[in-house]
């Protein structure tokens, strides 16, 4: 005789009518486990691959920044009605857009939009370079060259440098120095190929030339580019400008920046000029910003491999100070012994705070995913010192000369370099070591 089957409590083994719906181990909620951070390959394939792409995207983005010299010389010609404070205008609000748009770039990159980013900033910049080959009136190189190339270049520019931080971590100074010598070799490049083209085929050609290179420099460099590490929803809340800004030392670290970038673009922008003025060969200036730029090579280079070991914040004190130091030497640069001197020694100090600027912002970051945030805030304040800085020196040097902007552009690095020496003592109290 059978025996009724029922269910006890407690009894796993019972028997579970078929119409109820007993809950799967999937379905309970549990808690999210802390996420370990990520780990980092230091290179691989796709790693060297994207430092490859954001070489080529500085090269033509930062590169060609970096040749207004070239133009500034030009444009005194072609605009014989605008002065040398106007003409700066267009070099400098193209600067003002490439970093304050880090302040909306940034968290865009930080959500995942890598792509949409660098493409259609790619998109804009060449069409407004050549835009700006067909550019008649003064007011047409403005809205060509210093707005649009401007935003064009500020969509790019960020999210190519960050991305090579998804590969590198122990190594990541030196691939950011790496990345950072395509706009030190754009400078060299550049301004001689389009100081040779103008004088060859004109203005209109030689702008349209360089537009070509651009272009298939750009179509490379969106190809190389990947982004390894996705958004992470669990990363945290983004912080807020006030809440990046309440912390002390990296307040003071962008209020060295905005010293730092009120100055250091003078010399890079006016050396040509300098020689000009003081009766320099022709052949001698026009490899100025060449000259300048070759040295910035093993200045964003040789720095950043003594960064990953004594600290970007501690380094970049010291080749700041130098910088400033060497704005004041512009006054022997009326030789072109001494203008090659001052070119070679400023290109490579200058070339160290581009490139260990970026490596000084990240450390204050206190996980990944405030990255993109605190280098966008530091760009957005950087943004307004290359916005006045050159008008400035121009507007000194239309009513006193040379002297007054050598002057204001020297002191201002000098105060920033100062700044920077406090927020190292400061983060190495935060940190508990000496290696910031």
């Amino acid at each position: 005789m059978s025996t009724p089957n029922h269910s006890e409590p407690g009894d796993t083994d019972a028997e579970v009518p078929s119409n109820v719906i007993t809950p799967s181990p999937v379905d309970v909620e549990k808690p999210t486990p802390p996420l370990s951070p990520p780990t980092f390959p230091e290179g691989s394939l796709w790693g060297w691959l994207t430092v490859a792409g954001a070489w080529l995207a500085l090269f033509v983005t930062f590169g060609y920044a970096n040749t207004f010299g070239a133009f500034q010389a030009y444009y005194a010609i072609g605009y014989p009605d605008q002065t040398a404070s106007n003409i700066s205008w267009v070099g400098s609000i193209q600067l003002f857009l490439q970093f304050i748009l880090g302040a909306v770039v940034g968290p865009l990159y930080d959500r995942g939009y890598f792509y949409p980013l660098i493409i259609s900033g790619s998109v804009i910049y060449v069409v407004c370079l050549f835009m700006t080959s067909l550019a008649k009136e003064f007011w047409q190189t403005v809205l060509a060259q210093a707005i649009g190339i401007g935003i064009g270049i500020g969509f790019i520019f960020l999210p190519a440098i960050t991305v090579v931080s998804h590969y590198f971590h122990r190594r990541r100074a030196l691939a950011f120095g790496i990345v950072v010598t395509g706009s030190s070799v754009g400078g060299i490049c550049l301004p001689i190929m389009l100081n040779h083209l103008i004088v060859s085929h004109g203005f209109k050609k030689a702008v349209q030339y360089t537009a070509c290179l651009v272009t298939g420099c750009l179509v490379c460099a969106c190809s190389l580019m990947r982004p390894r590490l996705p958004p992470n929803p669990h990363a945290g809340p983004k912080p807020t400008p006030k809440e990046l800004f309440s912390d002390i030392p990296y307040s003071v670290a962008v209020a060295g920046l905005f010293f730092i970038s009120w100055g250091i673009f003078f010399p890079i922008y006016y050396l040509q000029v300098f020689a000009e003025a003081h009766d320099i060969s022709t052949n001698l200036t026009y490899y100025t910003l060449a000259i300048l730029n070759a040295a910035s090579v093993l200045g964003r280079i040789t720095p950043n491999l003594l960064a990953d070991y004594i600290g970007p914040l501690n380094l970049l004190t010291i080749m700041c100070t130098g910088a400033g130091v060497l704005c004041f030497s512009m006054f022997g640069a009326t030789t072109p012994g001494g203008l090659i001197v001052v070119a070679i020694l400023f290109g490579f100090f200058s070339g160290a705070f581009i490139s260990l600027m970026s490596p000084a912002l990240i450390t204050f970051a206190r996980g990944f995913h405030e990255i993109g945030a605190r280098m966008g805030m530091g760009m957005l304040v950087m943004s307004f010192a290359a916005l006045s800085g050159t008008p400035i020196t121009g507007a000194l040097l239309d009513r006193y000369g040379f002297a007054a902007p050598i002057i204001w552009s020297g002191v201002s690095v000098l105060v920033g370099g100062a700044l920077f020496a406090i927020v190292t003592v400061m983060q190495r109290r935060v940190k508990g070591t000496w290696k910031v």
